[in-house]
């Protein structure tokens, strides 16, 4: 009896020192502490979930309101050391545990069984959530990317996930209503750390906290994607903007909040063109950012262990999914089914993937733009047309640099994956070209010489933009051969 008043006295004071590290530790990091957006802004929507790190808001848009926890508190030393010393080449030039295969060992030997049931401070459960899952995903698929690396052919991944990280992860995800792997904005907006607290999110003051690989692309790929949503605050703001004006008949309301829109994506759009140009050697890193769901490396999915729960776990991963600035103009535009071969429904498990707080953020732009109409409403006039058009352009250029890079990723050579990986990428192109064609058919219909000079302009270029897009797509599609993407394009 003695000893178990012990230990739980010794877990509150464990508990005591984790909130008051969460609390101390970059005191100065918080991008912003306003859990929710103003009424005025939110419409009907909010955030149910408003004392999550991801609170959807126009001040912070898909970043997380306080800069993410770069340092575990002492009590998880081991794991913050085998996740230092995880990567293939680690920050100082040195070769890490995945180099040469001795991560699964190294974990099975010597990560503790953390007990993470006394940990209730959200920032700590995100970091916690962030590490467990790059950790899992690391474990799991350390074999196929030796294999890979070796014959470029994925073989295997290992099939039960040990419980030191199984027990724990699913703790955590169970507490933040998510899924027990890793997801596109954890591996990127909650991965970063800032060189200089006092400066602002941008390309040259923040790096990654977490990674596989340790190489250029991978730095320039969660750098790019954690740079460019600093802007999705204005575009979360556009998108609420674009349904509260549709639903009280403010036309002119509705088209400067299409092309706040357009201007927001176009300053996202500007910086993944700058880090993400091409592939380069996105396949050094891509291998972890595999899921376990409809993928020959896992078969039947992965085991947890010591969970009770004998069925196989099956997730979409990171090189499967999106991240959620994607899935918010294919909801606000109604996007998902343009035309059945370009169908590209968000529902597939994407979107069911991410926090509570985008997904419930989604979920309300979906719905709320089928009931209202956004796509026939902006129809109806032409400058409203016209700022739809701007607003798709910029959906087009974030679509087409995705879908460029699926391209020119190397899948591996077994007739079973490289007919999903083409199967997946024909779901792709055929999105992208119905795009364009919306592009262009809009332009079409609209009555051009009643529009302002300037915004006419502007229609005139998104729809050169769009149609440049359909040739060069059609010009891939027909050679035998793969073609070098125009890097023009890719910038685009």
């Amino acid at each position: 009896m003695f000893a178990r008043h012990a230990a739980t006295a010794a877990k509150r004071a464990q508990l005591s020192h984790l909130r008051g590290f969460a609390k101390a530790h970059h005191p100065a990091a918080a991008i912003t502490d306003a859990p929710a957006a103003p009424a005025a802004t939110s419409a009907a929507w909010t955030n149910p979930d408003p004392g999550s790190e991801f609170a959807v808001t126009p001040e912070t848009g898909f970043l997380p309101r306080r800069d993410p926890l770069p340092v575990l508190p002492s009590y998880f030393e081991k794991l913050d050391e085998i996740l230092h010393e995880m990567p293939i080449l680690k920050s100082d030039g040195t070769l890490g545990l995945l180099h040469t295969g001795r991560l699964g060992a190294r974990i099975e030997r010597e990560l503790p069984m953390y007990d993470v049931e006394f940990v209730f401070d959200r920032r700590i459960l995100a970091a916690l959530y962030r590490d467990y899952s790059v950790l899992a995903s690391a474990y799991l698929l350390e074999p196929c990317d030796i294999q890979f690396r070796l014959t470029r052919n994925y073989g295997l991944a290992r099939r039960i996930l040990p419980a030191n990280i199984a027990v724990p992860l699913e703790t955590i995800a169970r507490r933040l209503a998510q899924k027990p792997f890793l997801e596109h904005s954890t591996f990127t907006f909650y991965n970063y750390r800032r060189k200089d607290q006092e400066q602002p999110v941008s390309l040259d003051n923040i790096e990654p906290i977490r990674r596989f690989s340790g190489c250029d692309k991978e730095h320039n790929f969660i750098v790019g994607h954690v740079a460019a949503a600093r802007h999705t605050d204005a575009a979360v703001a556009a998108s609420l903007g674009v349904l509260r004006s549709a639903q009280h008949n403010q036309r002119g309301e509705f088209n400067g909040a299409l092309r706040q829109y357009a201007d927001a994506m176009g300053r996202v759009n500007e910086i993944l063109a700058q880090t993400l140009q091409g592939c380069g050697d996105y396949a050094s890193f891509r291998t972890f950012l595999n899921g376990c769901r409809a993928q020959s490396m896992f078969n039947s999915g992965v085991l947890f262990e010591k969970l009770g729960n004998t069925a196989a776990h099956k997730y979409l991963g990171v090189a499967q999914s999106s991240s959620p600035i994607a899935s918010l103009g294919t909801h606000l535009f109604q996007l998902s089914n343009l035309s059945p071969r370009g169908s590209l429904p968000c529902a597939d498990g994407v979107d069911q993937l991410r926090a509570p707080n985008f997904r419930s953020f989604l979920g309300h732009v979906d719905s709320q733009a089928r009931s209202l109409g956004v796509q026939s409403y902006a129809l109806r006039c032409s400058e409203s047309s016209a700022a739809y058009v701007l607003a798709l352009s910029q959906v087009l250029a974030y679509r087409y640099r995705q879908w460029a890079n699926l391209r020119d990723s190397v899948p591996v050579q077994s007739a079973k994956d490289n007919a999903a990986f083409h199967g997946y990428l024909d779901i792709q192109t055929s999105h992208v070209r119905d795009i364009a064609e919306l592009i262009s058919r809009t332009h079409a219909n609209m009555d051009g010489e009643s529009l302002a000079p300037a915004l006419r302009t502007r229609a005139e270029a998104a729809v050169h933009h769009a149609e440049m897009v359909h040739r060069s797509l059609d010009r891939i599609l027909n050679d035998a051969e793969p073609t070098p993407l125009p890097v023009s394009m890719i910038a685009y």
